[in-house]
């Protein structure tokens, strides 16, 4: 009896070893996960009549592009954050001068014969003492590997004063 528990146990083993990956994940069959690096700028904007927009922002091309479709004439870096995930696998960064931002990310990566895109759940929300968690955000993106994405919050609770909004510039690329 004992040897025949030792072989059943073995034969299942060799039958779990053979089944394709694809059948517990549904992508990507006998690959591994990839790894996903993000960079993420959490901004403040606000519709300010002088300009004491941070350094570091003054030349960025999405930045003035905001500009020129949004009200806002300020922008303040509030935090920017490296973030690394293998896909498939729940990430977060805290953000925020007093960390009372959190991003959670969940990515894939998808190919085909031509194209590459980073396709991610994304949750952004704000944990103020004292007051509730609260999704500011909850959406799904696609993003091309290097190419820069906004998002944005106009008058998010929590701020004031309301003639403020968070914007996130996000960008993902396959580390390889």
């Amino acid at each position: 009896m004992r040897k025949g528990l030792s072989l059943a146990f073995a034969a299942g083993l060799f039958l779990i070893s053979i089944k394709p990956a694809a059948a517990w994940d549904g992508q990507n069959a006998g690959a591994k996960p990839a790894e996903i690096l993000f960079t993420v700028q959490l901004v403040l904007g606000s519709v300010s009549d002088e300009d004491r927009t941070d350094e570091s922002l003054k030349n960025d091309p999405v930045i003035k592009e905001i500009r020129s479709l949004m009200k806002y004439r300020t922008f303040l870096l509030l935090g920017t954050s490296l973030v690394r995930s293998k896909e498939r696998e729940s990430v977060q960064a805290i953000l925020g001068k007093q960390g009372q931002y959190i991003l959670f990310l969940k990515p894939t990566f998808n190919t085909d014969d031509k194209d590459e895109n980073i396709q991610t759940e994304i949750r952004f929300s704000y944990n103020f003492p004292d007051q509730k968690n609260t999704d500011l955000i909850q959406s799904t993106l696609a993003l091309k590997p290097g190419e820069r994405t906004v998002l944005g919050v106009s008058k998010p609770q929590g701020i004031e004063p309301m003639d403020q909004g968070l914007i996130l510039i996000i960008s993902g690329r396959l580390v390889r």
